[in-house]
């Protein structure tokens, strides 16, 4: 990537980015709508409606609020990492606990590569980590009475050496992730790069040939003005001669003789004189 992007090059990825990111959106509507669905069609095993319907809907008017309200700024973006991540401990609740609902949130992380930010990944990786930390947290130590009230976050054993596994891979994934959203970005910018200054290349080959182009043309207009001035002078002279001839004979034949010659030099004339009005139009003004 050169150093500092010419003009047109920064137009052309900021109109590329753009376009990429309302792609972008227009998938995230679906993939939203999947999510919320999900969450309906989970409510049929234990009947968490209210956690299906209700944390959904905050969800859905979270991105969409955020994206409405700060038109122009990337927020909401971080709204929705943060929204696919709730949606993960939402169903993990209400699977109470299903361990392969884990497994949701790395759907999440790939989803976010096509916004090709990497650090949409944080507040991914933070809620995540947090989230965990603190529910197996208390499912091990404060909600141990399988009578009192439970907690419902991992029906397998989650002690503290599945727990640091379970981060450790789960980063493993956010930052391979990260790391290909910050390189679908990067060659993203050297293939406009690579376009723009081939697209400038061709504008100086394109300019140089018009450039050589006008100064032929204006080579041969001058040798043309010029040698059309040149013919001018003999021919208004050898046409006043055969005036003054006509004048000084009686001779019927060769009055014929230079009627016949003042004809022709008069179309040589007439001629020298047309192409010397086109070779003025052509000349650029000031010449």
């Amino acid at each position: 990537m050169k150093a500092k992007a010419s003009l047109n090059e920064q137009d052309y990825l900021h109109n590329f980015m753009s376009t990429m990111t309302q792609k972008s959106d227009t998938i995230i509507n679906y993939v939203l709508a999947i999510y919320f669905l999900l969450g309906i069609a989970l409510a049929f095993k234990y009947d968490t409606w209210e956690i299906g319907a209700g944390v959904g809907t905050l969800n859905l008017l979270a991105y969409y609020s955020a994206k409405f309200l700060l038109k122009n700024s990337k927020f909401y973006q971080y709204v929705l990492s943060v929204v696919l991540a709730i949606f993960m401990a939402q169903y993990i609740y209400q699977m109470h606990g299903l361990f392969e609902m884990h497994f949701t949130v790395f759907i999440a992380s790939t989803i976010l590569i096509i916004y090709q930010n990497w650090k949409l990944q944080i507040p991914l990786t933070l809620l995540v980590v947090g989230h965990h930390v603190a529910l197996a947290y208390m499912q091990n130590v404060v909600y141990t009475d399988p009578k009192g009230i439970q907690l419902y976050f991992s029906q397998v054993n989650f002690d503290t050496e599945t727990l640091v596994i379970h981060i450790v891979l789960a980063a493993v994934v956010f930052f391979m992730n990260g790391y290909w959203a910050y390189y679908f970005k990067t060659h993203s910018q050297n293939h406009i790069s690579k376009i723009s200054d081939e697209y400038e290349l061709e504008n100086m080959k394109l300019a140089s040939a018009k450039y050589t182009s006008l100064t032929a043309t204006k080579e041969y207009n001058d040798f043309v003005h010029k040698t059309t001035l040149d013919l001018k002078l003999p021919v208004s002279s050898v046409l006043k001669l055969i005036d003054v001839s006509k004048g000084h004979t009686d001779n019927d034949q060769l009055l014929s003789y230079l009627d016949m010659m003042r004809d022709s030099a008069k179309k040589i004339d007439d001629m020298v004189n047309d192409i010397h009005v086109k070779s003025i139009n052509s000349r650029p003004p000031g010449h």
